[in-house]
């Protein structure tokens, strides 16, 4: 590397972004502007070559580790954890983070953003905190720690601990993604305010592009009528404006569209003019992340820090179709088994990708955002691994704004990063002997764009699907396993749930075929099988072994949390939900003692979810209300016949599962039953992802959507007891369709 300071590191990770998304990789035929993103590009190396795992947690534990995601236990995402050593979830510390490794040697480490790389049964307020991002090095973190958040009401932790956002409540002028530029901006100056000469690591991870794909209409609105076309043609332009800026060789073709993505053409107009708005508001999300990149870029530049950081921007892996072939507007629904219908949909477009949504675009949007990539993320083909990447670092680049064509990887960031600062990995961190790095630095590409890649050899593996590149070929198989039919509902194919033999590996030469559109696997039948031999050798060497599609969960890891037949809580709790009690489609009571102020009650005494779902105890008008909410569908509600008088008041909610989809309330005041009164149930599986877990005195506006009074209770919660009555059986497969909607 040229003889510079060490730098300070930024690395910015996009969530679900597709290779032809931002302006600089085509944007979509030119349609999508990404202005700051650009401009590191034009200032410094782009890369085209560049590739990721197929999902969130693996893409970032590569990246954090530099070994590769199943040998440090991250074989898929932490919701699909379970015991083999592949993919319990569980990093070990004898593969020290990137920031473990930076701290002693004099840089700061902060976090912010999305973190997904903690165990669920570990996302509790006591932890354990050893796979949280302090305990992997960081030294301050600002965001969340599951695979998604509403941007509007996001659920946050600071460091350890969960926070509000500061303008948390429905309706407020809030969006997480200026919240998380506003935290880096602010950390960055604190520490150029202490110590400037030392440098500083800044890990910052956007829940956009994931979804819910939300933005405020000044953002989506300026896109109006730019993909009336439909992505039939979007994709088609992008091709051509890729070529024209150079990202892709000039003789690449298009692959055939993906099977299961219907024909713009064959829409219903309401149906392109729903696809169309969702497409608007994807473009709008990512021109405001954009904007919020070019937020922190200024900010370096003010303090005269931009010359001497290095800066890198990618996506944890391609762009997504679980939205299916007409988007979702929530991925509640679904969740719960009852999916919106069409019309539904139809009727949210006015609200699309404001407060009152949840949405995903449709899986054509996301063939195009791939262009010219076949498939999507989970796939290892290269619409789910070849992902954008640029890196800018002034004092450290040779020909700027020069393409680079090497193939890499995201395992290989962290060995280039320690290149950068000057530092080799120890060979103990903490007390821990470690492993081995995977990566490969691919620091030489910023002063040689031209070399030859250093790299030979990358293997990969998502729900059953593979793939190795060696030496610029490439062997893929698609695993057809009843996953697939998230994907292609109307398949044809056969399923071959759990026989991995059945798989066909096809061949391409990438060098010669960008798009992987020449499958060569019956003329070079000796190269298939070589390649195939060195990927079970991979398999074996790296965890990968048993292969499984996951279609059911297997053994998950214990969590620290205790399932009792009675739990008791006092005064004000905010509760994950690992750390809350099911009771989903469950009988139980729950036992209040309250101190009412002389003005009278007020507030929320208990609640689990918001407006798409959830239950909720609370007093209004001096009475007790218990509420049941379907989706937001129907609203159920049993009022107490006492009121509830001034002093200590004890509130007893009996509430009977009789049937499923059915409750039968009871509710009591200081002894004084009025009659059961039945309800619908609340959703069955899932409540509404804003205000998942338990809550006692405080709540999420919405669950009851005429109560309009105080949300935190205005007196005092001595005690609350909740009984839960009868085994609850986990739902299985109902617990992998949850885990697979929000992935």
């Amino acid at each position: 590397m040229p003889s510079v300071a060490r730098p300070n590191i930024v690395i910015v990770v996009l969530d679900d972004t597709g290779f032809g998304e931002l302006g600089c990789y085509g944007g979509l035929g030119g349609r999508v502007k990404t202005p700051n993103i650009d401009q590191l590009a034009a200032n410094g190396a782009f890369y085209n070559n560049f590739h990721v795992n197929p999902m969130c947690s693996p893409t970032r534990a590569a990246l954090l580790t530099g070994r590769n995601h199943h040998s440090v236990g991250v074989g898929s995402i932490m919701e699909l954890a379970r015991s083999s050593p592949g993919y319990n979830g569980h990093i070990p510390k004898e593969a020290a983070m990137l920031p473990a490794v930076l701290r002693p040697e004099g840089y700061s480490t902060m976090a912010i953003g999305k973190w997904h790389l903690t165990p669920v049964e570990d996302i509790t307020p006591i932890g354990p905190f050893d796979l949280w991002p302090l305990g992997q090095g960081f030294g301050r973190f600002y965001g969340f720690l599951r695979a998604e958040v509403d941007q509007y009401r996001p659920e946050l932790t600071e460091d350890n601990h969960s926070v509000v956002a500061p303008a948390g409540q429905a309706g407020a002028r809030y969006h997480l993604s200026e919240d998380l530029v506003d935290h880096a901006i602010t950390w960055v100056g604190e520490h150029e305010a202490v110590a400037p000469s030392r440098p500083f690591f800044c890990y910052l991870a956007f829940g956009a592009m994931h979804q819910p794909h939300q933005v405020w209409p000044e953002w989506s609105d300026r896109y109006r009528g730019l993909f009336a076309d439909g992505w039939d043609v979007v994709r088609q332009e992008a091709l051509g404006t890729q070529k024209t800026l150079g990202v892709v060789p000039e003789r690449t073709v298009l692959p055939p569209p993906n099977p299961g993505v219907p024909a713009w053409s064959d829409l219903s107009a309401p149906e392109r003019r729903l696809c169309e708005r969702q497409m608007e508001v994807y473009a709008g999300f990512l021109s405001h992340t954009d904007h919020q990149i070019g937020r922190l870029v200024d900010a370096l530049r003010r303090q005269e820090a931009l010359h001497d950081t290095l800066i890198m921007v990618l996506s944890d892996n391609g762009a997504t179709a679980e939205g299916g072939p007409l988007g979702t507007r929530s991925p509640v629904p679904a969740e719960n088994g009852m999916p919106d219908g069409t019309d539904a949909k139809i009727a949210a477009i006015s609200e699309w990708g404001g407060p009152a949504t949840s949405p995903c675009y449709a899986a054509g949007w996301a063939m195009a955002g791939n262009s010219p990539n076949r498939w999507y993320k989970q796939f290892t083909h290269e619409g789910g691994t070849r992902a954008p990447l640029i890196v800018h670092w002034p004092a450290g680049t040779v020909e700027p704004g020069r393409l680079r064509s090497q193939f890499h990887h995201a395992v290989d960031i962290m060995p280039t990063v320690l290149e950068a600062a000057g530092t080799a990995m120890p060979a103990e961190v903490a007390g821990h002997r470690q492993r081995p790095l995977d990566g490969v630095s691919f620091a030489y590409t910023l002063r040689s764009a031209g070399e030859a890649t250093r790299k030979r050899v990358q293997y990969f593996e998502m729900l059953g699907h593979r793939a190795i590149w060696a030496d610029g070929w490439k062997a893929v198989a698609t695993h057809w396993s009843a996953r697939m039919l998230q994907f292609v509902p109307d398949t044809s194919h056969d399923l071959d749930d759990g026989d991995f033999d059945a798989d066909r590996w096809e061949l391409y030469d990438l060098e010669e075929d960008f798009s992987e559109c020449e499958d060569r696997a019956q003329s070079e039948l000796g190269k298939v099988a070589e390649l195939v031999e060195l990927w079970w050798s991979e398999a074996q060497r790296n965890q990968v072994l048993p292969l499984s599609e996951q279609l059911s969960p297997a053994d998950k890891p214990e969590g620290i949390f205790e399932p009792r037949a009675e739990y008791v809580y006092h005064g004000v709790l905010r509760l994950p939900e690992a750390a809350s009690p099911d009771l989903h489609e469950r009988a139980h009571t729950i036992v209040a003692v309250l101190d009412v102020p002389p003005e009278g009650a007020k507030g929320v005494i208990v609640s689990s979810g918001g407006p798409e779902g959830g239950f909720v105890l609370l007093v209004s008008g001096r009475r007790a209300h218990y509420v049941t909410n379907l989706l937001g569908r129907t609203i159920g509600v049993a009022s107490s016949e006492q009121v509830l008088s001034v002093g200590r008041v004890t509130v007893r909610a009996e509430v009977a599962v009789p049937v499923p989809g059915r409750a039968l309330v009871t509710l009591a005041v200081d002894g004084l039953r009025g009659p059961p009164v039945e309800v619908s149930g609340a959703n069955p599986v899932s409540h509404d992802v804003r205000g998942r877990g338990l809550q006692i005195g405080t709540g999420l506006a919405g669950v009851w959507p005429s109560y309009a009074g105080p949300l935190d209770f205005n007196g005092d919660i001595v005690e609350v007891r909740i009984s839960c009555h009868g085994e609850k059986r986990p739902d299985a497969h109902a617990q992998m369709r949850v885990a697979f909607t929000e992935q």
